[in-house]
């Protein structure tokens, strides 16, 4: 951590149940929007490999104050009460979050950030509470397309291992097949959705439909699709051709890293993503009194 920025626990919601890290710049943040960032699985606000220590540190030395904060049953907020989807109780923590942030320390707009389920629930948030004016998002779920398909399936094939399972009857296929695996059920209703589907499990049409509220209001777009994720996002225009003619207004950033892994653990990958990080920020939201730069 560096001398121009500090942090601080914070505890908040009812019963001061949540926990998190409040991140700021010793200067003044000139108006720029909060960033909250949203925990990924069932890793705790520190990210995995620490990834969002380090999108915190790196945001608050640009400027931006940031709380990355525990889900309830994660890390070191309270257990989650019973009868609460996960859902559910995530997106009213997020809201718990935007309220604590906007009555101490006067926040008007938000940034939400995650990776992977955090992603999701951060898309899912910024449906329902319009003050967020933008999502940055780290391998959210998506559909494949006919084309990620065909490379998915053609990557396997060319993987010894793949072949050992398929003859000794322990590929997940065979299990497909014989209806022993089972699906997930998280309940959210959202876009359509019914109670059985998950938030991860939305269609193109669904995507396209929230992807256009969400730009018909201006809220402004990163989505990162990593290596990690090569079964399911596994070329750099996927998105387009799952949205063909989707106008996004010059309001996404797109950036495809498929030499990294889904925590983004080496020292170059997560160099370049703090990097491009900071330029849709500075971009996207210029500080007060700075001009917008093209990217």
């Amino acid at each position: 951590m560096t001398p121009r920025i500090r942090e601080r626990v914070v505890r908040f919601g009812v019963g001061q149940g949540l926990s998190g890290i409040l991140s700021m710049p010793r200067s003044d943040p000139a108006g720029t929007p909060f960033v909250v960032i949203v925990n990924a699985g069932i890793v705790h606000r520190v990210g995995p490999n620490r990834l969002y220590v380090d999108i915190a540190r790196a945001l608050a030395e640009r400027g931006h104050t940031v709380l990355r904060f525990d889900l309830h049953g994660l890390g070191d907020s309270e257990p989650l009460s019973g009868g609460t989807s996960l859902t559910s109780a995530a997106m009213a923590d997020i809201k718990t979050a935007f309220d604590f942030l906007e009555a101490s320390h006067g926040a008007q707009s938000f940034i939400c950030c995650g990776l992977c389920s955090g992603a999701n629930y951060s898309v899912l948030n910024a449906f329902d509470d319009a003050r967020v004016v933008g999502v940055l998002l780290v391998d959210p779920t998506v559909a494949r397309t006919r084309r990620g398909r065909l490379l998915h399936y053609r990557q396997r094939l060319l993987h010894a291992a793949t072949w050992r399972a398929l003859l000794t009857l322990r590929h997940p296929l065979w299990r497909r097949a014989l209806g022993v695996q089972r699906g997930m059920a998280v309940a959210r209703a959202a876009l359509g959705q019914s109670e059985q589907q998950e938030p991860s499990q939305m269609s193109a049409a669904q995507v396209r439909i929230a992807l256009e509220r969400l730009i018909d209001r201006g809220v402004q777009l990163m989505l990162v699709f990593t290596g990690g994720v090569n079964h399911q996002y596994n070329y750099r225009d996927q998105l387009f051709d799952l949205l063909p003619g989707l106008d996004f207004r010059d309001q996404l950033r797109l950036d495809f890293m498929p030499e990294t892994d889904h925590t983004v653990g080496d020292l170059p990958s997560r160099k370049q993503l703090l990097r491009s990080i900071g330029d849709w920020m500075a971009y996207s939201f210029p500080r007060r009194g700075a001009a917008k730069q093209p990217e």
